[in-house]
């Protein structure tokens, strides 16, 4: 796990997750987040990601995150991410 890395959950509603990320967001960091996102997919329809608190996004690390969230996104859930490193979380 990266040091300046952290996700905040936080349950929404009763099938909703909001995730919240924080610091640097590199490989390891991007699976963190796969593994947060596995767990709550399975129990939640809508998980909204906010990037507003990154502080910088690594290229590696979208390169480890963006083909599980391809994967992910053919869940159940729909995942949708905002704020404003939105855009290359979304290039799937």
């Amino acid at each position: 796990m990266a040091l300046n890395f952290r996700v905040s959950v936080r349950e929404t509603s009763n099938q909703s997750v909001a995730l919240q990320l924080y610091g640097d967001f590199d490989a390891s960091s991007a699976c963190e987040l796969i593994n947060v996102l596995e767990k709550n997919v399975k129990r939640s329809r809508k998980v909204a990601i906010d990037t507003d608190q990154l502080r910088t996004v690594n290229a590696f690390g979208l390169d480890v995150f963006l083909p599980s969230m391809s994967r992910l996104n053919n869940t159940r859930a729909d995942i949708q991410v905002t704020g404003r490193f939105s855009e290359v979380f979304n290039e799937v």
